[in-house]
C-alpha cells in the first residue's frame, strides 16, 4: 500500500466513494452502497488507516469519506429491526479510528504546518465519532453486554486524542474546535459512565477544558461547553440516591476538587449579568442543575456577590435573587426549566441596570 500507485489509487477511490455516499439520501440507496461496501472494503480502510497515519492526504480522503458514510442525514442509514447491520457498521468505523487514532497519538510534529499533519486528522476523527455516536442507529448496550471492546475503544482512542492537544492549539483552529467540543458534548450526554471510570487527573483536564471552553465568545463553543456541564451536574442530581458505580466515581471525582461546581456556577453567572447576549441562553441552561447539584454553590456566590456592593445595591440584588427563585421547584423538569430561564432572562436586565463589577 505505500507504493505511490497504490496511494494515489485510494485517495482517488475514497473521493469517488464520498462523492457517491454524499448522493445517497433514502434508505434504499443507502442500503445498496453499504452492501457493496461491507464485509469487503472495510478490512481494506481499515489496512491503510494503518499504513498511511502519517499521511494527511490519505487520511484526510480516507476520513471525510468515512464521516460521511456513517452520517445518518434525512434517516438514511435505517436497517431492518432484525438486522445487525448498523452495530456491524459502527464495529468497522471503531476499527478505522482506533487504526489511525492509536498510531497518530505518538508520532510527532515534523512540518511547519500541524494542522495539516496532525490536527486535521483528529478534528476528522471527532467529527465521525460525533455523527456515529448520534445516528440512533445503534444501540451502545449490546457492546457491553456481550463483552465488545469497539465502543470502548473508540471512546478511549478518541479521549486519548483530546487530551493530546494542548487548549490554546484547539482554539487556534476553529475547525478542531469545534469538533473537539461537540465531540465531549456528546461525550457527556450519553457516556458519562465512560468518563466517570477514568482517573480523576482525566476528569479534571477534561473540566477544565469545558471551563475554559465556557468563557470563550464563540456561541457553539461556549454552548457545547455548558451542554456537557449541564449532563453531568443533571446526572449528579437526578441520580443522587441511586447506588450506581458509575455515580459513585464521579462524585468521587468531584469530591477531590472542592471548588469545581463553584467554580462552574460563578463562571456562568459572569457570563450571564457580563457576557455578551449571544451568550446568554447557552450558559443559562445548566445554571438550575448546577444548583440543584450542589445548592451550597448558588448560596455562596449569591453572598458573595451581594457583598461586593454598596448597601443600597445590596438591597436591589437581595430581592433580584429572591425573585429569580420564586416558584422555582427542586426538580429538572422540562417546565421548571423553562420557568427558570425566564427568571433569568429578567434577572439579567434588572441587574445589569445598577450592578458594579
Amino acid at each position: 500500500l505505500r507504493t505511490g500507485d497504490a496511494r494515489q489509487a485510494f485517495i482517488g477511490v475514497c473521493r469517488d466513494l464520498r462523492g457517491v455516499a454524499q448522493a445517497t439520501n433514502n434508505k434504499r440507496a443507502y442500503s445498496m452502497l453499504f452492501e457493496m461496501l461491507y464485509p469487503a472494503c472495510f478490512p481494506v480502510f481499515t489496512r491503510a488507516a494503518e499504513a498511511f497515519f502519517d499521511d494527511p492526504d490519505v487520511i484526510t480522503s480516507l476520513l471525510k469519506f468515512l464521516q460521511e458514510f456513517v452520517n445518518n442525514k434525512a434517516q438514511r442509514v435505517n436497517f431492518d429491526n432484525n438486522s445487525p447491520n448498523g452495530i456491524l457498521l459502527f464495529r468497522e468505523t471503531s476499527s478505522i479510528l482506533v487504526a489511525y487514532g492509536s498510531r497518530i497519538l505518538h508520532h510527532p510534529i515534523q512540518t511547519a504546518n500541524p494542522y495539516k499533519e496532525r490536527y486535521k486528522g483528529i478534528a476528522l476523527t471527532l467529527l465521525t465519532m460525533t455523527v456515529a455516536l448520534t445516528g440512533n442507529y445503534v444501540n451502545f448496550g449490546v457492546f457491553a453486554l456481550y463483552e465488545d471492546k469497539a465502543l470502548e475503544n473508540a471512546l478511549q482512542v478518541a479521549l486519548q486524542l483530546i487530551l493530546s492537544v494542548g487548549l490554546e492549539d484547539v482554539l487556534s483552529f476553529p475547525k478542531l474546535s469545534r469538533h473537539y467540543f461537540s465531540f465531549l458534548d456528546v461525550l457527556f450526554r450519553n457516556h458519562l459512565p465512560f468518563v466517570a471510570a477514568k482517573d480523576t487527573g482525566t476528569f479534571m483536564n477534561l473540566m477544565n477544558v469545558l471551563h475554559e471552553g465556557l468563557q470563550a465568545l464563540d456561541p457553539p463553543m461556549s454552548t457545547h461547553c455548558a451542554s456537557a456541564i449541564d449532563y453531568l451536574a443533571s446526572y449528579l442530581f437526578i441520580n443522587r440516591d441511586k447506588d450506581w458505580q458509575s455515580l459513585h466515581m464521579l462524585q468521587a471525582h468531584v469530591a477531590q476538587d472542592p471548588s469545581l461546581l463553584p467554580k462552574l456556577t460563578q463562571t456562568l453567572f459572569t457570563q450571564l449579568l457580563f457576557g455578551p447576549y449571544s451568550n446568554h441562553w447557552s450558559v443559562t441552561r445548566p445554571m438550575l442543575s448546577l444548583m440543584m447539584a450542589d445548592e451550597s454553590s448558588f448560596t455562596s456566590y449569591r453572598q458573595h456577590l451581594i457583598s461586593t456592593q454598596s448597601p443600597e445595591n445590596q438591597q436591589k440584588l437581595n430581592e433580584a435573587f429572591t425573585k429569580l427563585l420564586a416558584d422555582v421547584a427542586r426538580n429538572l423538569e422540562p417546565t421548571n426549566r423553562d420557568r427558570f430561564a425566564q427568571h433569568l432572562a429578567t434577572f439579567r436586565q434588572s441587574v445589569r441596570a445598577f450592578l458594579t463589577y
